[in-house]
């Protein structure tokens, strides 16, 4: 959230509507989300054959602030980003702070002893691996084909 100590009204005007678009496109949560509402941070989600793969981006949050477990086939995700320093005067703030929680589906019969994380430079990433009945399976197609005899008649009398 952009807090401006000092400046000109023009700019402040200019600073809310940018922060309302943002809002209404999903960009930011919703209005006092920083210090005090806490934020969202992005995040990546794919999958291979083997696992679901998380990411998200929480530059600045130490890892003892951030925690990942599974509650009812759900995987919780949470931590804390606090402010850089203390500041005798703060001129802008636009770097989120505060708690955030995010929550991901997890598939069904997912072992959760075996769910790694790791925070490498500012991302959490978690691995999720398939349960064996997810996994894909490649299914093989029998083919037939069938043999017509161009030497006999319907008859059963050889042509030749």
């Amino acid at each position: 959230m952009a807090t401006r100590v000092r400046g000109d009204g023009l700019l402040d005007e200019l600073d809310a509507v940018g922060e309302q678009i943002s809002r209404a496109l999903g960009l930011r949560p919703a209005a006092n989300g920083g210090a005090r509402g806490g934020w969202l941070p992005p995040v990546d989600i794919w999958e291979t054959n083997e696992e679901l793969v998380i990411e998200l981006d929480a530059p600045g949050c130490l890892s003892e602030n951030l925690s990942a477990e599974v509650v009812d086939n759900q995987l919780i995700v949470s931590g804390e980003r606090g402010p850089a320093d203390v500041a005798s005067r703060r001129y802008r703030s636009e770097r989120w702070q505060g708690r955030f929680v995010r929550t991901f589906v997890v598939p069904p019969g997912v072992d959760n002893g075996s769910i790694n994380a790791e925070y490498v430079a500012g991302v959490l990433r978690l691995r999720v691996p398939k349960p064996e009945q997810a996994k894909p399976r490649r299914i093989s197609i029998a083919s037939y084909r069938e043999v017509i005899d161009v030497g006999r008649d319907p008859a059963g009398v050889s042509t030749s």
